[in-house]
């Protein structure tokens, strides 16, 4: 993996990945996804239930999905 930072006035990051190390970055978002979801389960069936923390464990679940997904299209893509 290799790591450019742009000029200062860009603010952005290239990151350059081999295939399998893109495919190890998305099974890590994906089983983040996962246990959120599971986490988001075991909340939502509680008794007195953190209605905040439900949905900051549901919203964080979305986000892992989503990037996992633009990830594997990304990775399809490129092969």
């Amino acid at each position: 993996m290799r790591a450019n930072v742009a000029e200062q006035t860009e603010r952005k990051i290239t990151v350059d990945f081999r295939p399998e190390q893109l495919a190890d970055v998305i099974d890590g978002l994906r089983t983040a996804s996962n246990c959120e979801r599971e986490d988001a389960e075991i909340l939502g069936g509680m008794e007195r239930v953190d209605r905040q923390a439900l949905a900051d464990t549901v919203e964080r679940q979305d986000t892992y999905a989503r990037l996992s997904a633009w990830l594997r299209h990304v990775l399809d893509e490129s092969v």
